[in-house]
């Protein structure tokens, strides 16, 4: 694909954008005092040399109360220089600079904090003052001076924050706003606050720089706004004189996902377009947004002006330089996982990321270095953390050999993308399987490591990323001796063996809630067919939607734990479960399994005995531990290799650790 919309520049008012490329606000946990930081700096600055267009940074607290403690704020002159900084260096590098004037209202959880009522917040749980008349103007006035603070550090815009389910929201909200003045009750009294704002901030700043607004596309919460009235805001915000409109999915406590994997790229673009048909101003698209490709396709189709690109920008900082230079091949494409960013912006950690182990470590990390003492390095494993330990290590001149037993790519993570909703998962192997290529890495598949194979290799240094093998509970009739067909949840997704009718996954963990999403869809219309069956009404269309959302298995899932997925980060495995619960998925937990035999499973639950019979296929996700015998037998006998283990095979956890090890393992060769 060319790529002739995407480095169209951007016209704001009288900015000019360089391209259609947005990094958006977003937390990244790297400030506790509300500045700018070197840090921070080093983390943009790399966005800015990999020719994003335009950085909008925050959200910065026009206000403490509005605030939290690890947000950027912008409520106090002591604060611009920090900006100040930080706009020279990004103009330096040719990206365009937007502060986000931020105010949480309720969602803040701050002692003080306020709201439009005092209504209790389903995010914080707890009820917030309601702003008096008086009060509301000081907020805004709040916004207005941290608007010029914006200015005077010299930023070329400001964006007012209408989305997520902040304070615009609550005013905006049927349900957070009970108000009986002239702020509450119609749409147009619910418009007010917003539309106050608006102009007072254009008053002050808006001769001189621009000012957008960040909006909800739709809330996804039951009685609050939908996309209908999204499209009427923005029409309100237009004419009240707004330069940009910047459009973003729900609030933060919706049960719609937003940003997980399992949203499909660009899905929340339409939401976008539902907006611009309403307005004559740049609009911008927003969440899962990861591809290149996928961004040009949004512009060509004019769902949007402009592409969002927030944690696809955390994945590979020169994802823009590389598209313009037609090295698809070479971007690391954030895979929606949110292992390092939202689950560790909601434990109070600071960003990283999964597939780049650089980010928040920029200005520590240097790739261009290359190593005064070649080593030959062999990897043996070719999963995540394995491939991660060889791409660096080529990278900084080390002659590097990977052996593989298997035939493919990607050891446990080769089949994690064959559930629903974990497609992306692919584009790792994807792009582990270029860099092999262009960088010339020696890649030996179908080979079983010995220590008599290692040796013949002569290395300087071993990498063992050798993953897990399965733990098999000691149960009667699990191995399939009483007459019950029961397999390996990785073999099954091999697509080897068939799913009889009736299947019971054994583990609730992530593994195990993923195989019986992908169990419960087997048989079911894939969209193809369903087009077709729709197309020549074959069937009534409300039939054609039932099977081609859900397939013809009858699962259950079966835990020896209380509680499903409890090692999932937050922000995915409510969701897992609220698909399990769509699908019919059924759940017997508390359950301490006694025997397989033939159809039946016998178990007991709260100290009851049960059994669950007719079972048709029995599924085994249960627990793992660490291939590492060879390793601890190289350790032993073979002193004089430098010897690293990686990942799954050194303690299992998630692919983060994997790849992040394999990183670290192959930047230190020197250094050991």
């Amino acid at each position: 694909m060319k790529f002739v919309k995407l480095f169209e520049p951007l016209k704001i008012k009288n900015l000019e954008v360089r391209n259609r490329i947005v990094m958006p606000a977003m937390a990244l946990n790297f400030s506790r005092d509300g500045g700018i930081n070197d840090k921070i700096i080093n983390f943009y600055r790399e966005r800015a040399k990999g020719e994003v267009g335009l950085i909008i940074i925050g959200g910065a607290g026009v206000e403490p109360r509005g605030g939290g403690p690890t947000m950027f704020a912008i409520h106090d002159d002591k604060y611009i220089p920090g900006y100040t900084q930080f706009a020279n260096e990004m103009h330096q590098h040719g990206a365009k600079t937007v502060v986000q004037l931020y105010h949480a209202g309720a969602y803040s959880g701050m002692p003080d904090m306020v709201s439009a009522s005092a209504v209790m917040s389903n995010l914080t749980r707890r009820v917030p003052k309601e702003l008096t008349i008086e009060e509301i103007k000081v907020v805004q006035e709040n916004h207005a001076k941290a608007a010029e603070r914006a200015l005077k550090a010299g930023f070329d815009g400001v964006e007012l924050l209408g989305s997520a389910g902040y304070l615009i929201n609550q005013f905006l909200s049927p349900i957070t706003n009970k108000r009986t003045d002239e702020y509450g009750g119609s749409l147009e009294n619910r418009l007010r606050y917003p539309l106050e704002l608006i102009k007072l901030v254009k008053d002050r700043v808006g001769a001189k720089m621009i000012v957008g607004m960040r909006v909800a596309g739709d809330d996804f919460v039951p009685g609050s706004n939908s996309y209908k009235e999204s499209a009427i805001f923005a029409k309100h915000y237009a004419d009240a004189g707004i330069d940009y409109i910047n459009v973003t999915g729900g609030w933060h406590e919706t049960r719609i996902p937003q940003i997980p994997m399992m949203v499909p790229q660009g899905a929340y673009a339409y939401l976008a377009e539902n907006i611009r048909n309403s307005v004559n101003i740049p609009v911008f698209s927003s969440n899962r947004i990861n591809s290149p490709t996928v961004a040009e396709q949004i512009l060509r189709d004019q769902m949007a002006d402009a592409v969002c690109m927030g944690r696809a920008l955390i994945a590979d900082a020169y994802l823009p330089l590389k598209t313009r230079e037609a090295r698809l091949w070479d971007i690391r494409k954030c895979v929606g996982c949110n292992q390092g960013c939202f689950d560790h912006i909601f434990t109070g950690k600071s960003v990283e990321c999964m597939r780049n182990y650089v980010a928040s470590r920029e200005g520590k990390i240097n790739l261009d270095k290359k190593t005064e003492t070649p080593m030959n390095v062999l990897i043996i494993g070719a999963g995540p953390g394995g491939l991660e330990a060889a791409r660096v290590a080529k990278i900084l001149g080390h002659n590097v050999t990977i052996i593989e037993k298997k035939n493919a790519l990607g050891g446990q993570a080769n089949l994690s993308w064959v559930p629903p909703g974990r497609h992306d998962i692919k584009e790792i192997m994807e792009y582990y399987s270029a860099q092999i290529e262009h960088l010339g890495i020696n890649l030996e598949l179908g080979k079983e490591a010995d220590a008599n194979l290692i040796s013949k290799y002569n290395p300087d240094a071993v990498i063992f990323a050798t993953g897990v093998k399965y733990v098999i509970p000691d149960i009667p009739g699990i191995d399939g001796s009483l007459g019950s067909e029961i397999y390996l949840a990785d073999k099954i997704l091999e697509g080897d063996y068939p799913i009889g009718k009736n299947v019971v996954v054994i583990g609730g963990s992530a593994t195990g809630m993923e195989t019986a999403i992908w169990a419960a869809e087997l048989g079911a219309l894939d969209s193809e067919v369903a087009k077709f069956i729709s197309f020549y009404e074959l069937l009534p269309q409300e039939e054609v939607f039932k099977r081609w959302l859900k397939g013809n298995r009858n699962v259950t899932v079966m835990d020896v734990l209380p509680k499903l997925g409890m090692s999932i980060g937050r922000t995915t495995r409510g969701f897992l479960i609220g698909q399990l619960t769509k699908l019919g998925i059924d759940t017997i937990l508390d359950a301490k399994i006694t025997r397989f035999e033939g159809k039946t499973i016998e178990y007991e639950q709260n100290s009851e005995k049960k059994k669950l019979e007719g079972i048709d296929t029995v599924i085994l996700a249960t627990g793992v531990e660490p291939n590492s015998d060879l390793y601890e037998k190289l350790k032993q006998t073979s002193p004089s290799y430098k010897i690293y283990r990686v990942g799954d095979c050194k303690n299992p956890r998630t692919m983060m650790e994997a790849i992040h090890e394999g990183f670290e393992a192959a930047y230190g060769l020197d250094k050991k």
